[in-house]
């Protein structure tokens, strides 16, 4: 077999050697077909090629390690043609003021030496400070730093101004740029793809990419029903930049997100886990509190989930009603609460049951909300000026909140990743605080909540927390 790298994006077998790789770049996907009376599951294979033409294939560059070992174990010769373009590390890491840790170091090490792949890191573990020592051992290369939500890439951008990253600037959340200019470019992915392919495509030298999560699937329908490329798949697949690094709390695990991720960023090259950063004293360790929800048994005469949910979780006032309680009993010791909610009715009901029974206001983070007044709320619950904030999922990621005592965890649900990514918010470590309480709503009334509820105890249980 005889594989040539066509460069950072893609590499090119013939279609006979395509095929014979199918196997190792595919895995089985299920569609629904409507029968004669009900829908049936179906099964095929689906694979990641980018490309498949009468007689080349093409597939991704960061799958490379994944078909060499494939190769070997199945005995198949491998013939590479071409070499991966490597950028030498310039300079040691350095940030004025900031003695990095050794993990750090390690990562930022890895990073440099691999120069593709993920860093699979807690929330709190001081992801943004890596991302700036990386930065600054490539004083000479061409940077892109993308996230998917306007609150981290500000939060980031504030940060390279305030460790000297002068030649940089920002995309997004109402700076409106025509095309790079800068050494360093921050932006959200929603403001860099309408930018022209040709502005970028060979621009830069290095990308990273913040909660590399959402680098999950590869093709999505547009409204027209055709297919095309999701967002970050889009910009990555169009990109020259041979170093690619990705930094999650929490890597996908279902096939397509796994190949996709490594196609066009790598494999998991570094990791550090909620127990590690506990033991090296970087995170508060969490402490669990659960309570019981209360709820009218007419719920079990409910059956699509979305009616459940909305009766048992979203409009239960007993329910509401005891987390307004929970969050006040944690105001009265002095201690800051978030409160996570993923329906924003839901996160009004809560804030109107805190205001009726305690006379207190409490600022609700939504997407709606402008940027500068989320800063506000944030800044004031770091201060402690606000010790009751409620946030939909537009904060349950890359926000920078110290000080955070606890965490109520009011939408239940059962993504690990969300879970993850609300619970981390409440364990960063800091002078006074070395335990941050968690408080997840056990929903006992319908099977429907029963079944999410089995999956965060999971979650809880895997990261040795129960």
């Amino acid at each position: 077999m005889q594989i040539e790298i066509l460069d950072a994006i893609e590499c090119q077998v013939s279609r006979a050697d395509g095929e014979l790789l199918f196997p190792c770049l595919s895995f089985e996907s299920v569609y629904w077909k409507q029968g004669p009376f009900k829908r049936q599951r179906k099964t095929y294979q689906k694979s990641v090629f980018s490309f498949k033409g009468k007689e080349f294939w093409r597939f991704y560059t960061g799958l490379l390690p994944r078909i060499r070992q494939w190769c070997v174990d199945q005995g198949i010769p491998l013939e590479i043609v071409g070499e991966e373009i490597a950028i030498p590390r310039q300079n040691p890491p350095f940030l004025k003021g900031v003695t990095f840790r050794d993990d750090q170091l390690a990562m930022i090490d890895v990073a440099c030496s691999k120069q593709r792949g993920v860093i699979q890191s807690p929330t709190g573990s001081g992801k943004t400070i890596m991302q700036l020592g990386l930065m600054s051992c490539y004083t000479k290369a061409r940077i892109l730093l993308l996230a998917h939500s306007n609150d981290i890439t500000s939060q980031t951008f504030n940060k390279l101004q305030e460790f000297g990253f002068k030649d940089s600037e920002l995309f997004g959340g109402g700076n409106l740029i025509s095309k790079p200019t800068k050494r360093i470019v921050v932006s959200s992915m929603q403001s860099f793809v309408k930018l022209p392919i040709e502005d970028y495509m060979t621009y830069f030298d290095i990308i990273l990419l913040d909660e590399a999560h959402h680098l999950q699937i590869m093709k999505s329908k547009d409204k027209n029903n055709k297919q095309t490329n999701t967002t970050y798949v889009e910009i990555l697949s169009h990109m020259l930049a041979p170093i690619r690094i990705g930094w999650t709390a929490t890597t996908r695990t279902n096939d397509e997100a796994v190949l996709v991720s490594e196609g066009l960023l790598g494999k998991v090259i570094g990791k550090m886990t909620v127990e590690e950063a506990a033991e090296l004293e970087i995170l508060a360790r969490p402490r669990l509190r659960f309570i019981k929800a209360k709820c009218s048994p007419a719920v079990m005469d409910l059956r699509k989930y979305s009616e459940v949910y909305e009766f048992a979780v979203v409009r239960n006032k007993p329910r509401n009603q005891q987390i307004a309680k929970c969050a006040k009993e944690f105001y009265d010791k002095g201690e800051t609460t978030l409160i996570f909610v993923t329906q924003i009715a839901h996160g009004e009901l809560i804030a109107e049951e805190i205001k009726s029974m305690f006379k207190i206001d409490v600022p609700f983070v939504q997407g709606i909300m402008p940027q500068k007044e989320r800063n506000k709320v944030k800044n004031a619950l770091i201060k402690k000026m606000i010790k009751i904030c409620i946030a939909t999922t537009s904060w349950s990621e890359g926000v920078d909140i110290q000080n955070l005592d606890s965490v109520i965890v009011a939408a239940g649900g059962k993504s690990e990743i969300q879970t993850l990514q609300r619970v981390g918010r409440g364990l960063r470590k800091t002078d006074g605080k070395d335990t941050a309480t968690i408080v997840d709503i056990l929903d006992l009334s319908h099977n429907h909540l029963l079944r999410q509820l089995g999956e965060r105890l999971a979650i809880y249980s895997d990261m040795g927390w129960l």
